[in-house]
């Protein structure tokens, strides 16, 4: 290559540099957008809020939860991994992100590929809940049952291949029994199913249900976490009964692909000092979730396990993609 070439390329790469420094260091210079892919008032979209007013004390700059529910949340994921990468556009993602690729047919993006992983934010459990008149108190009594009796316990669920729909086929699949399913079109709807009696259980998000619940409406049977939930410390893990078993609701930052590891890097730390706050923690425990951090390479690789775990799920489930 001529010396002239070379010394353009070289002069090319220094005037990059020092604008991705400027960016970093004077980052963030306008209203920073986090996409929820859920309406106003669940428990992500709560997170979310509260995430973000500590965010914005902490960078003097407005930090704005766009709320841009649909498809799955397909809507909301799309709109980030399209969005310029310059850290002023991110994505509250769910556990469905995780899940979406193995039940619809094509995404409109690359779960892994488009996405830069900014920190994992918090979990929460799910819990097996079912009608209070049903003589069944723990997953060893719902095993017993429907073995017993085949294929007359019915399950609701938030909708088909939803984490709910999930969390009851691996438990299906671990004990070794069949349960039917039967959609509905969201979480309050399933439940008041369950308290109804038309249905018979349900695995719903602790938010949810934690009202339910604590009026006597639903009984609680198991939580889907490895350990037990302060929220609920009597109540067991499904784990105790299926050891290995986890099904967990997460929630965590995503920014574009290529966006600049310098504003990552900025972003995180203000991540995780928010999530050590004693105001983040008790906040969110209200909502039934535990603050979780996590940097973006562990969450990168908790993104990666959490696929196969889906993964495994749906193919137990039987679906297949396209059927959504």
């Amino acid at each position: 290559m001529p010396r002239a070439t070379l010394l353009a390329a070289a002069a090319l790469s220094c005037s990059f540099a020092p604008a991705t420094a400027v960016l970093a260091a004077d980052y963030p210079v306008r209203p920073i957008r986090i996409v929820v892919p859920f309406p106003p008032g669940g428990t992500s979209d709560v997170l979310t809020r509260i995430l973000a007013e500590r965010l914005g004390a902490s960078f003097g700059q407005q930090v704005v939860v766009d709320n841009r529910p649909g498809a799955g949340t397909i809507i909301g994921t799309e709109i980030v991994a399209k969005a310029n990468p310059d850290g002023h556009s991110l994505y509250m993602a769910f556990v469905s992100h995780s899940i979406n690729p193995y039940v619809y047919a094509k995404l409109p993006y690359d779960t892994v590929r488009d996405f830069t992983p900014i920190a994992l934010v918090a979990v929460s459990p799910n819990v097996v809940v079912l009608t209070p008149s049903l003589p069944i108190d723990s997953i060893k009594d719902l095993v017993a049952h429907a073995k017993a009796k085949p294929g007359q316990l019915n399950y609701a669920s938030s909708g088909i291949g939803t984490n709910s729909h999930l969390s009851a086929e691996m438990i299906s699949a671990m004990a070794g029994i069949k349960m039917n399913h039967v959609p509905y079109k969201g979480g309050p709807q399933a439940n008041a199913e369950v308290v109804s009696g038309a249905v018979q259980l349900h695995i719903p998000s602790m938010p949810v249900s934690m009202p339910l619940i604590t009026a006597g409406r639903l009984k609680a049977i198991a939580v889907t976490s490895t350990e037990r939930s302060p929220v609920l410390p009597k109540v067991p893990t499904v784990a105790e009964t299926l050891p290995g078993y986890e099904s967990l609701a997460w929630y965590g930052l995503l920014a574009p692909r290529g966006t600049p590891p310098a504003v990552v890097a900025k972003l995180n730390q203000a991540i995780e000092k928010a999530l050590k706050s004693p105001e983040i923690i008790s906040a969110y425990s209200k909502q039934g979730a535990d603050p979780s951090y996590r940097n973006p390479e562990a969450f990168a690789e908790y993104i990666r396990a959490d696929l196969k775990r889906w993964g495994a799920a749906v193919k137990a489930a039987g679906l297949k993609p396209g059927m959504l």
